[in-house]
């Protein structure tokens, strides 16, 4: 007979020597995720229960003694597969941390052919890993030089395959793959600015009523959800170095300090100053 787990809860962490690594470990019985995107690789096991997600149109069920391996800017939900709900612990590693060990490798770029493998060996390294990292008592060559062997060993079983986000002139329904890049490359650079549905269409040469069908279509997201995901995920990464929450606000386009508390308590669960002083 499975244990129940109570309630809905979130914890996040940071190892004082790994700048950008970001840890969290989580209870979800009800709760939801919407359909996002993160800005960085998410690597992340269940330790029970099971999770399940749709990430490019296709259902996964993530157990115990597997790997999830979700590449930056890939849209995906999930939820809890029984009602019993699941455990998870999570490490997020941005894009220029990961693309530097591929270099090691001899890879120019990394990413992932699938959301998920089923490794019980990773399976297990990681949740180690993740254990001596939130403990935060190992030395800073410690806790790299773990962090580099895992991932090292990741990239060697399962060599990169081809990322959905590189540009191509092949279309998606009347949107190229490079305008879809194009598109979400002016949101990451202007993610304050208050842009309009015709202003990106008009960039693509499409109605914004072709547009939002089309590039919803490609990403699995509206333009607008997909705006608000990256201003939350950059709202994060800079929260965790300390700047003030209102200013925060400002900086990232939302109306003011408390509409961000909102969308990002409704996002990860935590306000937050909640958040920052769990990183801090």
């Amino acid at each position: 007979m499975s244990t129940a787990i109570p309630v809905e809860n979130i914890n996040y962490w940071r190892h004082p020597s790994l700048s950008g690594i970001e840890l969290s470990q989580a209870e979800f019985t009800h709760f939801s995720f919407d359909k996002h995107v993160h800005l960085d690789y998410h690597l992340g096991v269940v330790t029970q229960g099971a999770q399940q997600f749709v990430n490019k149109g296709s259902s996964y069920q993530l157990g115990q003694h597997s790997l999830s391996t979700l590449n930056p800017d890939e849209t995906h939900d999930g939820q809890s597969r029984d009602a019993d709900g699941y455990r998870v612990k999570v490490m997020s590693i941005p894009v220029e941390y990961m693309n530097e060990v591929s270099q090691e490798l001899g890879l120019k770029e990394h990413f992932f052919s699938a959301p998920m493998v089923d490794d019980p060996t990773l399976y297990q390294y990681f949740i180690q890993l993740h254990e001596l990292l939130i403990q935060g008592q190992c030395s800073a060559l410690a806790g790299e030089s773990h962090l580099l062997n895992f991932i090292h060993l990741l990239l060697e079983r399962y060599p990169s395959g081809v990322s959905s986000c590189i540009s191509k002139p092949n279309q998606l329904q009347g949107l190229s793959k490079l305008q879809v890049s194009l598109v979400k490359q002016r949101i990451h650079d202007e993610p304050w600015h208050n842009t309009q549905l015709e202003t990106l269409a008009n960039e693509v040469s499409l109605s914004k009523f072709q547009f939002l069908r089309q590039f919803k279509q490609a990403t699995g997201m509206t333009p607008h959800a997909y705006l608000k995901r990256v201003r939350l995920e950059l709202a994060k990464k800079s929260l965790s170095h300390g700047a003030l929450v209102a200013d925060v606000a400002q900086q990232f386009g939302f109306f003011d300090q408390s509409h961000l508390n909102k969308a990002f308590k409704q996002a990860f669960l935590l306000s937050p100053v909640q958040f920052q002083r769990r990183m801090l």
